[in-house]
């Protein structure tokens, strides 16, 4: 396995402790609903399964980066533009953890990423090649 680049070690850095806040304030949401005295605690129940769920989510995500595979920064890609690009559009308050979300995706694609990753795409993209073919019944190439 090849030594990842300086911008993949930043962006694993970058996600792992996004998830450890994540799961922070899972922990903090549930901490909270402990603590209050009346009224619905279902509210802050559902909030801290929701971030801790986030939390794995994004913690699989950086740990596969960390591994150097491909499926990882797809992944983390995804989970950031779906999450951030809304929380930019929302306001300030918000915007703070999207824009977060997003520096997040961009270590993903910067030029050494890129790099990187290119064998695997290319492979990726050869077996999708190649299962195409079989499923029409023509032959490999």
């Amino acid at each position: 396995m090849k030594k990842l680049p300086a911008t993949l070690r930043v962006a694993v850095a970058w996600w792992a402790v996004l998830a450890l806040v994540l799961l922070g304030f899972g922990v903090a949401s549930w901490g909270n609903s402990r603590l209050l005295a009346g009224g619905s605690r279902s509210g802050l129940m559902a909030l801290a399964l929701l971030l801790a769920l986030l939390a794995i989510g994004v913690g699989y995500g950086a740990w596969r980066l960390f591994r150097g595979q491909l499926a990882g920064r797809a992944w983390l890609t995804t989970m950031g533009l779906i999450g951030g690009i809304p929380l930019v559009l929302r306001g300030p308050r918000l915007g703070i953890l999207g824009a977060t979300l997003l520096i997040g995706v961009v270590l993903l694609w910067l030029p050494p990423s890129m790099a990187y990753f290119k064998e695997q795409s290319r492979a990726a993209r050869a077996a999708r090649r190649a299962e195409r073919r079989a499923a029409k019944g023509l032959p490999r190439r």
